[in-house]
């Protein structure tokens, strides 16, 4: 991250505390315990444990950058559980600020989080574009983790999942989508699954904190607000080809001992009813050579447009792209889950009926086409 980027996040981090504290008159703003993100987990006695990243405007005397605190608490539900982030830090939580929402591996595999995603929408001052997300392992330790770009694990998280993410096609939801999807038909949505990868990275002012950065490249899939299963990076690759306003997948071609990686700049995907109770999947899709430069010096991922891609890096790309594809599909079948709206489609042609909704993803067969072009 350039040292530009760097000073963007501060500054965006001193523009939320600016912005709250112009919100509430007098000493009110003193009084207020900011939250910029939190972790949820799974407590013994089955209530929730919850975990935030508080700023306080109390804490002027620290540096910019290092005066987030993260704070565990304990409640039987989420609504108790943030009632007493006001016992512990002796002011009222806000949430208006809040960037990102955690859900701890254990809590998403085993409870019914209907009540959770409920009480986040109805909130006064939590935002529905809020990113909401899954963790591998639990929140806790994840938000008591050290980044190593930024001291806000919260803003970390949130960069990752709508900046980064953008660039290498991996799909992500907000608090509103997802839980929008948990009410269509099929009830089947699905949460970007992230994990903290340690690294060399260390910070002479946390000597015993171990850095490390936010991967992303899974996501969980959910019915009705209960956990279905976790698709691998292949599968979210392939799941990325099926979605149209999704773009940046990368495939790396060894034909001719001689590495090529190809970018897709664009694609068409033609997905229709067959007529005979199947689907009928036609994708386009356009690539052209790239190379990794940062976005601050030429794009996010310039091409060289001067070298036509030979023919045989075109058809290894398109088994690759075609293998991603069916790795998915087969998922879908396998775990009975729904992304593509084919219940949906179906609904749209012959109505609603319990047998529709029901209807498992076995009984849609696709015929898939993969066409790779270069631009």
């Amino acid at each position: 991250m350039s040292n530009l980027k760097r000073i963007g996040i501060v500054l965006a981090v001193v523009a939320v505390v600016a912005a709250v504290a112009g919100s509430f008159k007098g000493s009110d703003v003193m009084d207020r315990a900011i939250i910029l993100g939190m972790g949820v987990d799974l407590s013994d006695d089955g209530g929730v444990v919850l975990t935030c990243e508080v700023v306080s405007p109390g804490n002027g005397t620290e540096q910019v950058g290092t005066f987030s605190k993260i704070v565990s608490v304990v409640g039987e539900t989420i609504n108790t559980a943030i009632q007493n982030v006001a016992e512990v830090t002796g002011k009222e939580a806000s949430l208006g600020q809040s960037v990102v929402l955690v859900l701890g591996q254990e809590y998403y595999e085993k409870v019914d989080f209907s009540d959770l995603t409920e009480y986040f929408i109805n909130h006064h001052s939590f935002k529905e574009s809020a990113v909401i997300c899954c963790c591998e392992g639990d929140a806790k330790s994840l938000f008591n983790s050290g980044n190593a770009l930024t001291q806000s694990m919260s803003i970390a998280i949130s960069t990752a999942l709508l900046d980064q993410a953008e660039k290498i096609a991996v799909p992500n939801n907000s608090l509103l989508q997802y839980a929008r999807s948990q009410n269509e038909l099929d009830r089947t949505g699905f949460l970007n699954r992230i994990k903290f990868v340690p690294s060399e990275n260390t910070d002479s002012s946390l000597p015993d904190k171990q850095m490390g950065y936010i991967g992303y490249r899974e996501i969980c899939i959910f019915r009705a607000n209960r956990y279905v299963t976790t698709l691998s990076e292949q599968q979210v690759k392939g799941l990325s080809l099926f979605l149209p306003d999704v773009y940046g997948e990368t495939f790396v071609s060894f034909e001719d001992i001689v590495t090529r990686t190809v970018q897709v700049t664009d694609k068409k995907v033609d997905l229709k009813p067959d007529g005979g109770g199947g689907f009928i999947i036609d994708l386009d899709i356009t690539v052209r050579y790239g190379r990794t430069d940062s976005e601050e010096v030429s794009g996010p991922i310039t091409a060289k447009n001067n070298t036509e891609i030979p023919q045989k890096v075109l058809d290894d790309v398109t088994g690759q792209a075609r293998y991603v594809a069916e790795q998915y599909l087969s998922a879908q079948v396998e775990y009975n889950f729904d992304l593509l709206d084919f219940h949906e489609m179906y609904r749209r042609k012959e109505g609603s009926s319990n047998a529709l909704a029901t209807k498992p993803m076995q009984d849609f067969p696709v015929r898939l086409s993969v066409k790779i072009n270069e631009s």
